[in-house]
């Protein structure tokens, strides 16, 4: 019975770690909902908007290396709570800024911690579960716990404004204000579960390790450094890297620009007052949101099933890259209805959130021991690519814009941006998408690894 409990804990490590990556999408997108009272209080515009965003993006993919490399070296126990308390600091800190500098300043802070959160996550993750599992768990991971955080940022953190607004405090901080706050709160609370519960490797508990089922005994013989080198200097990996980096445009660009699209859309179209529009256009995140906490870990039981019939995971990330494509395409067109709108953002958020597959794939390639780093690299060569989309995104919607034009037409660029992203990538994915049909062929021509159950 002992046994059984303990070789169940895999699903509480899960959990911690949806709560953990809840953090981080809470923080990284936390000035969207707001944005039309930031624009107002500090005098910025789209364009400022962009930076806002990005400057998180930036220090974001500055962190994933130096936090992968010491989860591999300390485990993700003793890393993750120290960056989300981290976090917990710097979402207070923004929640006290009167101006665009300091809160430039302090998206750049919370960038860096927050990337304690998503690579530390994927490398716990893979080493408590198998390849039978492996894909549907880093899809829950990412999808609904990343999810919660998103519907937080787009529809609690609004929500908590409007409600300060009208002269209620928190902690003596009204408005926007103490809406951020309030979520700083949550974020710390999360850091406290996440120190009490996270286990970084199933031998802590006196269970078999995973890493040593797949990779073998012979990966011992090799140092982390000499893993992680021959890694970087295949050239798959760099191929995988930029396909990876297509989902990562994908979460900087829809998830940063569709609430103010949707609230331009209520306002416009169904003829909404502004702070009812921005309830609405929240509202319609949060369909986005559902896309992606439901649809996403059914996407990796998919590749789980696939998987087990010699479908490679890579066949799955080339249809959705293709199925992106036509989700850019969608959006430069006008929407006539909130169902068809609510259908696009629920598409999207499963689409552009497929990203942790692709870390499941790297993993499955190369190696679980040195999980941290390589996912690490990946992700932040990545996030700098979506960090220069987002930057270049509000001066393409200015560039792109049609004067006296419908709601849509204002934010053309934006999607024109990720249209030719997007189709750059779909090449790299289909060449990717053929290496791995190759290598599992030659897979089932050799003895597989015994594989924990």
């Amino acid at each position: 019975m002992l046994n059984f409990k303990k070789d169940s804990y895999r699903w509480i490590v899960l959990v911690s770690c949806m709560l953990v990556y809840c953090t981080a999408e809470l923080v990284r997108w936390n000035y969207t909902g707001i944005a039309m009272y930031l624009m107002v209080d500090w005098n910025i515009g789209k364009p400022e908007l962009g930076i806002l965003g990005a400057a998180f993006f930036y220090a974001y993919s500055l962190g994933q290396i130096p936090w992968g490399a010491a989860t591999d070296k300390f485990g993700g126990r003793k890393v993750i709570p120290v960056g989300i308390v981290g976090v917990a600091i710097a979402m207070a800190a923004f929640a006290l800024c009167n101006s665009y500098y300091q809160g430039i300043f302090f998206r750049v802070l919370l960038g860096f911690t927050a990337a304690a959160a998503f690579t530390p996550s994927s490398a716990i993750l893979s080493r408590w579960f198998s390849k039978k599992e492996r894909g549907f768990a880093i899809q829950m991971f990412s999808g609904t716990g990343g999810g919660l955080g998103e519907v937080s940022t787009f529809l609690l953190i609004p929500v908590f404004a409007i409600m300060l607004k009208g002269g209620g405090t928190f902690l003596g901080l009204a408005g926007w204000h103490g809406a951020t706050l309030i979520m700083g709160f949550i974020v710390l609370a999360i850091a406290i579960f996440a120190a009490t519960f996270l286990r970084s490797d199933p031998t802590e508990l006196g269970l078999p390790s995973i890493q040593l089922a797949e990779d073998g005994s012979n990966a011992k013989k090799q140092s982390l450094m000499e893993v992680t080198k021959a890694v970087v200097t295949d050239s798959v990996f760099w191929v995988f890297t930029i396909v990876f980096s297509g989902f990562v445009v994908g979460t900087r660009l829809v998830p940063a620009w569709l609430a103010l699209y949707a609230t331009e859309f209520y306002i416009q179209t169904v003829g909404l007052s502004q702070d009812a529009a921005i309830i609405a256009g929240g509202s319609m995140a949060v369909i986005y949101v559902v896309g992606r906490a439901v649809g996403t870990p059914i996407v990796g039981l998919i590749s789980d099933f696939a998987l087990k019939r010699g479908i490679p995971r890579a066949f799955v990330i080339w249809v959705a890259i293709i199925m992106m494509i036509g989700m850019y395409y969608s959006f430069t067109l006008p929407i006539p209805s909130p169902f068809l709108m609510g259908a696009l953002a629920f598409t999207s958020g499963i689409l552009i959130n497929l990203f942790p597959l692709m870390g499941v794939v790297g993993i499955e390639i190369w190696s679980i021991r040195t999980s941290g780093m390589i996912i690490g690299i990946v992700n932040s060569v990545a996030q700098f690519i979506g960090a220069m989309a987002l930057s270049a995104s509000g001066f393409m919607a200015v560039k792109y814009s049609v004067q006296g034009g419908a709601f849509y037409t204002e934010f053309l660029g934006i999607w024109y941006l990720g249209l030719a992203y997007s189709l750059f990538v779909g090449v790299c994915a289909t060449y990717f998408a053929y290496i791995e049909y190759k290598r599992a062929k030659q897979m089932k021509k050799m003895p597989s690894p015994s594989e924990v159950a």
